[in-house]
């Protein structure tokens, strides 16, 4: 990964980011703001700034990137400063130069370096997911009231007579149906029952488990002894003629520096663009997973630094300006 990719994943979790040879990013929060023209809330926000003056290595962003790369503290702070030599050498050609995930840096006629951040990047997590709020004009509505009318219906409690209709008045008893709970105490009975039996139960198998246990290791016992009683009585009588043995280590130097054309999420890819560079006249080949599961693709792969990076520039120039030197033993 590059390394504005990671000051950016950085500044979402510290206040300021340290390039050593270039500056120093730095956070800067504000609250809630409510825009009265507009009538617009904006969640609060964690823009950058960039402050030249600031160039220390607190070893923030080299530590990182060796964790994240699986390489040496050193040779994360030579990727960075390689970042930085190519970030001097476009500044001082273009102008101007535009990172994504930063903001936009340009070289004044006086070589004044000043810095406009992406706006539309808020670094304050707290914030993720919330969006300007505007308010609504609340228009005032009549709401009709209305009053429900209650119907009572009265129910007939009193008999018809066979001859006519009983003219006595309304009693105001209320008779209910109450239901008699007949105690039922075998459940007791079965509840007490069902307890002892499972007790019974577990009884029963923890004396079965310790019966095998014990079987067990008196097997165990049995099967050592007849073991060492055969190593005892075995005969060992091997003799081992004298040949001339090299002690002699030969040392092998594997490649340490890589020149990486990109990384693939499907393996297919990566081998087809191996055999694209491999056409071009490149010895590429793949070295593997990054940290994020990505097949890594080379160019070539070098032991010596000085070479390396005089091939690094000479694929930049001409073949990939995206190219980079991974430092790793692999």
């Amino acid at each position: 990964m590059r390394v504005e990719h990671y000051i950016e994943h950085l500044l979402y979790r510290y206040e300021c980011v340290i390039v050593p040879g270039l500056g120093a990013f730095v956070t800067q929060k504000s609250t809630t703001e409510y825009h009265p023209n507009t009538h617009q809330f904006t969640p609060p926000t964690k823009r950058i700034t960039f402050n030249k003056a600031i160039q220390n290595q607190d070893g923030l962003l080299a530590e990182t990137i060796a964790k994240a790369e699986s390489m040496d503290f050193e040779s994360a702070k030579l990727k960075i400063q390689l970042f930085v030599e190519d970030f001097h050498a476009a500044i001082t050609t273009d102008k101007v130069i535009d990172i994504p995930s930063l903001g936009r840096f340009c070289l004044g006629n006086e070589g004044k370096l000043s810095f406009e951040p992406n706006d539309y990047i808020n670094y304050f997590i707290e914030s993720f997911g919330l969006q300007e709020v505007k308010l609504k004009k609340i228009e005032e509505t009549l709401a009709e009231s209305t009053t429900p009318k209650v119907v009572s219906k009265v129910k007939d409690l009193y008999p018809v007579s066979s001859v006519g209709v009983s003219n006595s008045k309304p009693s105001d008893e209320v008779f209910e149906d109450k239901e008699e709970r007949v105690p039922r105490p075998y459940l007791k009975y079965a509840a007490v029952g069902l307890i002892a039996f499972s007790l019974a139960g577990f009884g029963g198998l923890y004396q079965y488990s310790n019966r095998i246990a014990a079987h067990n290791d008196k097997e165990a016992q049995k099967a050592e002894s007849l073991l060492q009683d055969q190593i005892q009585k075995a005969d060992f009588n091997y003799t081992f003629s004298e040949l001339p043995l090299s002690t002699k280590k030969k040392e092998v130097l594997l490649p340490k520096y890589h020149i990486v054309a990109g990384a693939f999420r499907v393996e297919s890819n990566a081998e087809k663009k191996v055999r694209l560079l491999k056409a071009k006249g490149y010895d590429a080949s793949l070295i593997g997973t990054n940290a994020y599961g990505l097949h890594q693709v080379t160019f070539g792969s070098y032991t010596d630094r000085s070479e390396a990076l005089a091939q690094l520039r000479k694929i930049k120039a001409n073949e990939s300006p995206e190219a980079w030197l991974y430092v790793k033993q692999l």
